[in-house]
């Protein structure tokens, strides 16, 4: 079994578990990253022998403009040609809302260490015109689609479980841990204390394009949340019937403009699966359209 693992999340987790606030003095104090190091490598370790690893663990970390700059910085001292900046797709397509326009700017004092640190100690993909998540799950579903289950996704991020095959994500804060587990192609959906909508597989990617993501900044379909989105999902036995249901309920909305307001949001919450020649993302392409 090989790892997948996430590490744009432990980046921050690990950072922010380096530093404190002084409860006397109101100060925050920085641990040196010695110690900082050492968390990350533990917890590498820990997630390696919750998912039964066999293999080296396989790191993947999104490419921002601070990243790329160190890259073009390497392949410059190695007498390479620099690398054009590629930003992640969904900023393109996002037209509603800027995706991720919500998040906070913040990073740890180590969040740059941590990244030399990672490069320089473990086997790393850098996902370029995309998001780490997606590159994970590219590698995953390559293998799911030629029948093996050798991979395991390890990630605290839900929007990953709509790619098939084994999961895994650690516990932190409240946030209990998943799995491991295989997730189906169609997977399931469930409604929590009645207004909370937790699932995998393609019914939770189609409730997220009906309920939108208010973490990633994209809006789903208007009046439509997640107590509407299991009534109309939860008991769909194909991805056909799936795709029917939202977009009639787009239709019902948007009327003529439904079928462009939906591929936006499928867009944005998609999980790439496969690229192209040049190792670019291939987007979501509306389910009745694939065979076009």
């Amino acid at each position: 079994m090989k790892p997948l693992i996430d590490s744009d999340v432990l980046r921050y987790e690990i950072g922010f578990s380096g530093e404190y606030i002084d409860e006397e003095t109101g100060e925050k104090i920085v641990r040196d990253f010695d110690f900082v190091a050492e968390l990350f490598d533990q917890k590498v370790k820990e997630i390696c022998g919750e998912v039964w690893a066999t293999e080296e663990p396989l790191l993947f970390l999104t490419n921002d403009r601070r990243l790329h700059k160190k890259v073009n910085k390497e392949r410059k001292k190695q007498g390479k040609e620099e690398l054009e900046y590629m930003p992640n797709f969904r900023e393109a397509v996002a037209e509603k809302k800027v995706y991720k326009g919500n998040r906070k700017a913040d990073k740890p004092f180590h969040y740059d260490n941590l990244t030399a640190y990672i490069l320089a100690n473990y086997d790393v993909k850098i996902a370029v015109g995309m998001e780490a998540d997606d590159l994970m799950s590219v590698y995953q579903y390559e293998r799911v689609k030629n029948g093996h289950l050798d991979t395991i996704i390890c990630s605290r991020d839900k929007d990953l479980r709509i790619t098939p095959g084994l999961h895994f994500g650690w516990p932190c804060g409240r946030q209990p841990q998943y799995g491991p587990k295989r997730v189906t192609e169609l997977g399931d959906l469930e409604l929590r204390g009645g207004k909370k909508l937790v699932g995998e597989g393609l019914k939770f990617f189609y409730s997220q394009v009906l309920t939108g993501d208010a973490v990633d900044n994209f809006p789903g379909l208007p009046k439509c949340g997640p107590v509407a989105a299991y009534k109309h999902l939860h008991d769909a036995e194909s991805e056909a019937q799936l795709f029917e249901r939202c977009l009639r309920l787009y239709e019902e909305y948007y009327g003529d403009t439904a079928r462009a307001e939906m591929l936006e949001q499928c867009r944005l919450a998609w999980m790439v699966r496969e690229l192209d020649a040049d190792g670019y993302p291939i987007q979501y392409i509306l389910y009745d359209e694939r065979e076009a």
